[in-house]
């Protein structure tokens, strides 16, 4: 499967399902440095993301997630987060239907140009993705070949509007520009 939003950008990710009656079966892969976070302490995260999502999960080689559709959707999406960076808190915002995670692929880059990349979109002392996040009201995450968000449709939309815009070159100068004209708070009127 591929995880990709508006702009084409794309993370391949082996996943298998299966329907067996009214339940559907997922199979997907977790970094193995993630797992554990994953599962959490006394398995306290999984039985979280279980209780929250109706759904049984096994954390083995890969993560198998049975449950009703809707339920092993939004458990697939946690748990892809959590392997994305995200710790399970801001993870498991993706519960709320009105979120939605943005996987951007840094795998077009070589070696050094996806370091330079990284490093451009983190910033200095983490300025830029601060930045980001509080004018998108987003949570961004960059973390191995990766850079994902989590947020509203239209933050996520912005936030990845101007890491694209970091990706291409742009100055930060003139992405926090385009953060600053773009930007509405919460509450007001377009």
């Amino acid at each position: 499967m591929e995880i990709h939003g508006n702009a084409g950008v794309l993370v391949k990710e082996t996943r298998l399902h299966e329907v067996k009656g009214d339940s559907l079966i997922e199979l997907i892969r977790l970094p193995e440095e993630r797992k554990a976070v994953a599962i959490g302490k006394n398995a306290a995260v999984k039985k979280q993301i279980e209780k929250l999502t109706e759904t049984e999960i096994t954390i083995d080689d890969d993560v198998r997630i049975q449950g009703e559709p809707v339920g092993v959707m939004d458990a697939k999406n946690i748990i892809t987060a959590i392997g994305r960076g995200f710790s399970p808190d801001t993870a498991m915002k993706l519960s709320d239907g009105n979120k939605s995670l943005e996987v951007i692929s840094l795998n077009e880059y070589g070696p050094k140009k996806k370091i330079t990349q990284k490093a451009r979109i983190i910033g200095t002392k983490g300025r830029t993705r601060k930045l980001i996040e509080q004018f998108t009201g987003c949570d961004v995450s960059v973390y191995g070949n990766t850079v994902s968000i989590i947020g509203d449709w239209e933050s996520v939309d912005l936030a990845r509007q101007a890491i694209m815009r970091l990706l291409t070159g742009k100055s930060h100068s003139t992405v926090y520009k385009f953060l600053e004209k773009n930007f509405k708070p919460k509450g007001t009127l377009p």
